[in-house]
């Protein structure tokens, strides 16, 4: 009987040694297939951009005082803003969001947004929900929306 007790629990013990194995390799595939879809799905040096400048669009500068205020332009014709509502899936891939917005024509370029995101260092701060893009608004403003860095 005790051979019995013990075999089984020499079971128990080899099974959760080979489930928590198994675990450890499947989180390291999913982060590896993760990793790897951004860096090979389009052609792009990876080079370390040093240079890049620092965007800080919320300090507020102090206005300068004017002499006599300047008559106001008549207006144009405003074009109207159109707002795109675009949905990211959660999980979802850089490469696959980039499809979503290209589809949308909210970028030009799907290389251009990839590649982007990596200078901006927000390639892995994209995030998924629900969000409302104006057309036309600039590449950098789009993935600082979706990565919420504003």
């Amino acid at each position: 009987m005790k051979r019995i007790i013990n075999a089984i629990r020499d079971f128990i013990y080899y099974i959760t040694d080979y489930g928590l194995i198994i675990a450890v390799i499947a989180a390291m595939a999913v982060i590896l297939v993760w990793r790897f879809d951004l860096l090979f799905s389009r052609g792009i040096d990876k080079e370390k951009i040093k240079d890049l400048p620092i965007v800080n669009e919320h300090v507020a500068e102090e206005p300068e005082p004017e002499e006599e205020p300047e008559p106001e332009p008549e207006p144009e014709e405003e074009t109207p803003v159109v707002m795109a509502s675009i949905t990211i899936p959660q999980g979802s891939y850089p490469s696959q969001i980039a499809e979503i917005l290209l589809n949308n024509n909210l970028i030009k370029s799907k290389e251009e947004f990839l590649t982007r995101c990596v200078e901006l260092n927000l390639d892995t701060r994209l995030q998924s929900g629900t969000f409302n893009i104006a057309t036309g608004t600039p590449l950098d403003d789009v993935i600082k929306i979706i990565a919420n860095a504003y």
